[in-house]
């Protein structure tokens, strides 16, 4: 039951994590990492998403997007069992949103074109019936924009041979091939509007298990072969001030990376100790508009290289609150 008030005011943020040697986000043609015309490298906002709502499981949420006791299922399928277990099979109209809303987190943040069909919750073993959600699209407080390499990067091509035949007659295994970024920092933007939040349930509590799932949630999906290597580096977090109607929009527009030597080829990158992070547009934005920003949060990973000047920032040279997050329990001195 949400019980709180909601979103008190805009957020924006950007997010940084880093991969070496895997695939951040395979296509569905080759399974290999998914590129632009202009040769930059992308991550699409369903893959962030899903490392949120797989985290957010963890942590005893229930995610409408998600299967039945391992199985894959749909929409319908996913509510009707749902409902079903709690006792209101019937539930429909505005009722039927109201359930979905308090129940589901990831739906109070992302919305869910409520598309059900009747007959397809057979699968989940519910009985049949007509849904009628009102409204029938739930626009979620929260949108998050396709993630971008923010360098040059290189795409490997491994390959190798698996211990197992491929049919019993053949006595040697069969080869393998996949392909990975040798090194890729990726960013997002994000932003969570309150009018939306109104609609949607969405709470200051939500959002700061959002932030707190998007950093913890890219660690603990390390654990495939290509997703091993994925580290979160840096999350910066704008907290506008209440009835203030502004946002940047990309806040990634503002942060530029420099080689740490002044040489290194980006494309050559392999871990953060090859490059330093430049927020100074960054700070220029948020210092000319801060009549807007009532406090900044962020984190950032010890290994990840700042210029001076944005050390100074964090550590509170700014004419707003600045906070660190501290997720990991780094003890940095957030002010």
């Amino acid at each position: 039951m949400i019980a709180q008030d909601t979103l008190t005011s805009r957020r924006e943020f950007l997010f940084c994590y880093d991969i070496r040697m895997g695939n951040p986000n395979g296509d569905p043609d080759e399974n290999r990492p998914r590129i632009l015309p202009d040769g930059t490298y992308y991550v699409t906002d369903v893959r962030l998403k899903r490392f949120i709502r797989d985290f957010l499981k963890t942590q005893g949420h229930d995610i409408l997007v998600d299967n039945i006791e391992g199985r894959t299922t749909n929409l319908t399928g996913r509510v009707g069992h749902y409902l079903q277990q709690k006792g209101q099979p019937e539930a429909n109209g505005q009722e039927l949103v109201r359930i979905i809303l308090e129940s589901f987190i990831d739906a109070r943040m992302f919305g869910s074109t409520l598309a059900f069909k009747k007959g397809e919750e057979r699968e989940a073993g519910v009985k049949p019936r007509e849904w009628k959600p009102e409204p029938k699209t739930l626009t979620g407080a929260t949108q998050i924009e396709q993630g971008e390499v923010l360098h040059q990067a290189q795409e490997v091509d491994i390959r190798g041979t698996s211990i197992f035949a491929s049919t019993e007659e053949r006595r040697q295994g069969t080869f393998t091939e996949h392909f990975v970024l040798r090194y890729g920092l990726v960013g997002f933007n994000g932003i969570a509007n309150e009018h939306s939040a109104a609609k949607s349930l969405f709470t200051d509590e939500d959002y700061a298990k959002l932030l707190r799932a998007m950093w913890k949630g890219v660690r603990s999906a390390g654990n495939t072969r290509t997703k091993a290597g994925q580290v979160p580096r840096l999350l910066v977090n704008v907290v506008y001030k209440p009835g203030s109607e502004f946002q940047f929009g990309r806040l990634l527009d503002y942060v530029r990376l420099e080689a740490a030597d002044g040489q290194k080829a980006p494309e050559s990158w392999s871990s953060p100790l090859d490059y330093v992070v430049d927020l100074t547009l960054l700070r220029d934005r948020l210092e000319k508009y801060a009549h807007h920003v009532e406090r900044v949060e962020y984190d950032r990973h010890p290994d990840l290289q700042l210029t001076s000047e944005d050390e100074d920032f964090l550590k509170g040279a700014a004419s707003f609150q600045v906070k660190c997050l501290d997720f990991d329990g780094s003890g940095e001195d957030g002010r």
